[in-house]
């Protein structure tokens, strides 16, 4: 029977050590070391925080774009993270598949480094994406779609991952946080879907309505409307009556 292991940073150990190595300590539950505990935390946390902040100041409006209401940063905005806080990366040759209809997805992988820590994370995307292809009516055959925007965003995908996993307060970034930030979400670019509809496209040609007064809306303002009404889409006149 295989032994059981678990990872670590300086490799597998079988079990027997592991427990050899949770008994050779017992924890202290003093209340100094309680307190010192709590201290180590709160400092931890304050300066996780700076970094967020650090890392959200040195990104402007340009390196952002909504997509269905959530902030995506671009490579743009991930490369100067990177280079604020010294992250360096290698990443491998994609791997690509094709599925029966022709449509290719692309899987990017990488290790990134900072201050001598090291993560692993990939980055995919396929041809199917809503992004690329569309939905309903509109989709589109792999012969029109170009794979080098496929490849180019699964590989910013990877960058990105890979950055956030070695700062992880920026996976969860909402709008708020971007605003606190002094970012103008008004003034990042914005793509959402709906059946029949694609991203890309300008007024006109969305097919994405609003939900209060069926006014047609462009994809900008129907993501921007996502992140701050709880994933409703509605036009500019109907986001000033909510707010009221």
């Amino acid at each position: 029977m295989d032994e059981m292991r678990t990872f670590r940073a300086d490799g597998f150990l079988p079990e027997e050590a592991q427990q050899q190595e949770v008994s050779v300590g017992v924890l202290d539950t003093s209340m100094e070391n309680i307190l010192y505990l709590a201290e180590k935390a709160e400092k931890m946390i304050d300066a996780m925080n700076k970094i967020m902040n650090a890392a959200l100041r040195i990104t402007s409006e340009h390196d952002w774009c909504l997509i269905a209401g959530k902030p995506y940063l671009q490579e743009s905005g991930a490369t100067k993270v990177a280079r604020l806080f010294g992250i360096s990366w290698s990443i491998q040759d994609p791997v690509t598949e094709c599925d029966a209809e022709g449509y290719k997805t692309y899987i990017f992988k990488g290790k990134f480094y900072m201050r001598g820590q090291s993560v692993e994370a990939e980055g995919t995307r396929s041809m199917k994406d809503d992004f690329f292809c569309g939905r309903g009516d509109r989709r589109k055959k792999p012969d029109e779609i170009l794979e080098r925007n496929v490849r180019l965003a699964a590989y910013t995908n990877c960058i990105n991952n890979g950055i956030k996993r070695i700062i992880p307060n920026l996976r969860n970034v909402d709008v708020k946080v971007l605003e606190s930030a002094g970012l103008d979400v008004s003034k990042m670019s914005g793509y959402t879907f709906r059946d029949g509809s694609q991203g890309g496209k300008g007024k006109g040609s969305t097919g994405l309505l609003c939900e209060k007064c069926g006014t047609e809306v462009d994809q900008k303002v129907a993501s921007y409307s996502q992140s701050y009404y709880g994933g409703h889409i509605y036009c500019r006149d109907c986001q000033k009556e909510a707010k009221k």
